[in-house]
């Protein structure tokens, strides 16, 4: 098992950011980390990377207990290399910081050479070898991180975020990197990202965090989408059994293959019929087919010709109490609604 974690908080300023009680990453994998802003995915980067130490509770790479000296760290962190999500170039040339890493092992100046020009040539840099790093594009940034990464030749590769704020070319030049070197370099990979898409495409597990603990989440409210029709910047789609979902994406690809919508459980607003919404948010009409209680919180599901799930807050529960069998609207605002 390449890690394996028991136990493990991260504590800052009195907040638990990361609670996992239990944690098992398997080597020569594509891990795919999502979750929204907050919940945790830098952190877990940081711990897995053994750049920072947990709170309470044990790590494990490849069978052993990190220990957090300096001199016991610093084997380990030569195995594992994270590229972060804004990645910071040294000043001078790109050969100077694909070269920085490659020096400081002791490696001969001649195979220095020759290893630079092939991990550019990986990311597709090969022609910006002599390129002062701060002039180059956001894109072309991270793919000379990932150059830099790479070149040490480490076992796993952690990305924060690595098509964050980069244009569509590029965005597909880091997924293909990243596909490429997992299947013919065997390099385990965790990335974390916002895109379930991304999350599908690549990974064979994906690790959903919510408010720093795991979550199954993402498993709820997905729907393949029977058509999207735009109307003046307004997308319309249509799901099965007739059911219409509008919002606004930037950039949606028509062409891209089949799609699915996502409903984010926690941004829907159930309320009774009689009450009444704000005409911005999607309505969606329908009938109460289930109730539970989950700890913090209550799990409704509605049936409004597809099933759709809402998860509400004891308060909120309490106020409205919504009734099996009972008819209802869900309100959905723009950030409910994903497309992939």
């Amino acid at each position: 098992m390449l890690y394996e974690l028991e136990e493990v908080t991260k504590v800052y300023k009195g907040r638990t950011v990361l609670d996992i009680p239990a944690l098992s990453v398997q080597s020569e994998q594509i891990y795919s980390l999502i979750g929204p802003n907050g919940a945790g995915k830098t952190t877990l980067l940081n711990l897995l990377a053994f750049l920072d130490t947990p709170s309470s509770g044990v790590i494990r790479f490849c069978s052993r207990q990190v220990r957090y000296a300096e001199k016991l760290l610093l084997p380990m962190r030569r195995r594992v290399v994270l590229v972060d999500q804004y990645p910071i170039l040294f000043t001078g040339s790109v050969w100077k910081n694909l070269d920085f890493g490659l020096k400081i092992r002791k490696i001969e100046k001649k195979k220095r050479k020759e290893l630079i020009k092939e991990a550019l040539e990986l990311v597709g840099m090969q022609d910006f070898f002599a390129a002062e790093a701060h002039k180059l594009s956001g894109g072309e940034t991270k793919r000379v991180a990932l150059a830099r990464a790479l070149i040490v030749d480490p076992e796993v590769l952690l990305c924060d975020e690595p098509t964050a704020n980069v244009d569509v070319e590029n965005l597909e030049i880091i997924l293909d990197i990243l596909e490429r070197i997992n299947r013919d370099w065997k390099i385990s990979i965790i990335f974390a990202t916002h895109s379930l898409s991304q999350a599908q495409r690549l990974a064979s597990h994906t690790l959903i965090l919510k408010n720093g603990r795991l979550t199954n989440q993402a498993q709820e409210n997905v729907f393949p989408v029977i058509s999207c029709e735009d109307r003046g910047g307004l997308w319309v789609c249509t799901l099965q059994n007739d059911v219409r979902i509008r919002f606004t994406s930037e950039g949606l690809d028509m062409d891209s293959g089949r799609m699915h919508l996502y409903l984010d459980p926690e941004r829907i607003v159930l309320r009774k019929k009689e009450m009444v919404g704000d005409p911005s948010f999607n309505f969606l009409s329908g009938r109460i087919i289930m109730t539970a209680a989950e700890n913090e919180r209550v799990r409704v599901r509605v049936n409004v010709g597809v099933p759709v799930t809402v998860f509400m807050t004891h308060a909120d529960y309490k106020a409205t109490l919504p009734m099996i069998g009972e008819d209802v609207h869900l309100h959905l605002d723009d950030k409910a609604v994903s497309i992939f």
